[in-house]
């Protein structure tokens, strides 16, 4: 699982990340966690923190670095995106026209509006 949030969605991944059992996932989170009750298992769940700039368009560009190649060395890899509409919506628009996921396979919320 490749997951995209945020603190507005901390509750949901967290959710998530139960959810997984013993599945491994890659999480992106946009902003800082510190003080929040962030669950992740450093066993199974890798974080990458990615700073809140230009609204979103940071974390955008993170993705477009980072994703191409771990959907190749996993190519039936689940999405979930959580973040600001705007993000939410870049973010799922670019992962299944761009990189060719299937519908069935991205789940995507927009959380708050900036």
């Amino acid at each position: 699982v490749f997951a995209f949030g945020d603190p507005a969605s901390l509750p949901a991944l967290n959710s998530l990340l139960r959810a997984l059992d013993s599945a491994p996932a890659t999480v992106w989170f946009e902003g800082g966690d510190e003080g929040l009750p962030f669950r992740t298992d450093p066993a199974r769940h890798e974080v990458r923190r990615v700073l809140r700039l230009d609204s979103g368009a940071h974390l955008v560009a993170q993705v477009k670095a980072d994703l191409p190649g771990l959907l190749r060395s996993h190519p039936d890899a689940y999405v979930w995106i959580a973040c600001d509409t705007a993000t939410t919506r870049a973010l799922s628009s670019y992962v299944r026209k761009e990189l060719g996921v299937p519908k069935e396979r991205v789940d995507a919320l927009g959380y708050w509006r900036p």
